[in-house]
């Protein structure tokens, strides 16, 4: 009896802890903790295509994104998130500086990031922390200690095959008391929620989505999208917690105020880039001919 008082105790503490913040009502975005609402650097944002500054920033490097992994799913009351067990998986190449390790994959429905004003149905983060810190908390305090991929989803008539295991464990687990967490059935590989063509993406600085929204993050926006079935959608909605169904948990578009967002294009040349090469080879053809006329 003692020890079901204690695990009851403890579950409560957990829906308490959880009710602190959420996406509607007094939870809401707009009551919550630490610098969400006073923070610079706040994601998400709405990516502009036309406005952002199309330059190669390198291609990224997906380590051990191609293994196959067993995994646990948990509905945290805030997603629906995943954790793969086995070796490191690793991001690194583009503008990081540091090798980041995968710490965990979570959805928001419908999605946080919008392009050009439009918001998708789904979006996946998959959340890395540099590996010069001991852990994800370490890193979330520490400028670009986090480095997050977002794939953004459209909707198809089709099932989302790769999404299948997660979308049947997420609906064993859909009714929220504490956390609750699950074995996921079927090994997982990080590469198949990549786009194929995951070689160009928008990037830029900002922020945790969530409390208590650390403005430490890289963030890496994949261009090209996944699909979604609007019966795989409709688990992710039926998804409770402490404050009711998760019918959405999207944080709203933030101010991107006088940052920059780059579109890494591959190979691609700014216009001003070629014009000061343009100038010097000119430059350099004159320099050779008066040089010759002198001799």
């Amino acid at each position: 009896m003692r020890l079901f008082c204690l695990i009851a105790l403890l579950l409560g503490l957990q829906a308490s802890d959880a009710s602190e913040w959420g996406y509607w009502g007094k939870y809401g975005p707009n009551n919550w903790p630490g610098i969400c609402t006073t923070g610079k650097k706040q994601s998400p944002i709405n990516i502009a295509t036309e406005d952002a500054e199309r330059i190669d920033l390198g291609a990224l490097k997906f380590n051990r994104y191609d293994f196959a992994f067993s995994g646990d799913l948990i509905n945290t009351g805030h997603s629906v998130q995943i954790r793969l067990h086995g070796v490191p998986i690793h991001l690194s190449g583009g503008s990081l500086s540091s090798v980041y390790v995968l710490e965990q994959m979570h959805f928001h429905w419908p999605a946080e990031h919008t392009v050009d004003g439009l918001r998708d149905p789904l979006e996946l983060h998959l959340v890395h922390y540099d590996e010069q810190y001991a852990n994800f908390s370490e890193a979330a305090q520490k400028e670009n200690g986090i480095a997050v991929v977002a794939v953004l989803f459209k909707l198809d008539n089709y099932d989302n095959p790769e999404l299948m295991p997660i979308v049947e464990t997420a609906e064993m687990v859909s009714n929220w008391v504490g956390h609750s967490m699950l074995e996921i059935r079927t090994k997982l590989i990080p590469l198949l929620f990549l786009p194929k063509d995951h070689t160009t993406y928008y990037h830029y600085e900002g922020s945790l989505t969530t409390p208590n929204c650390q403005e430490s993050v890289m963030w890496f926006v994949m261009t090209e999208k996944l699909t979604v079935s609007e019966a795989q959608l409709s688990v992710f909605r039926h998804i409770e917690s402490s404050n009711g169904t998760l019918k959405f948990n999207y944080r709203p578009i933030q101010k991107l105020g006088n940052r920059k967002v780059y579109h890494r294009l591959e190979g691609y040349v700014s216009a001003s880039s070629s014009i000061t090469y343009s100038f010097y080879t000119v430059f350099s053809i004159l320099l050779v001919r008066l040089l010759r006329e002198d001799f």
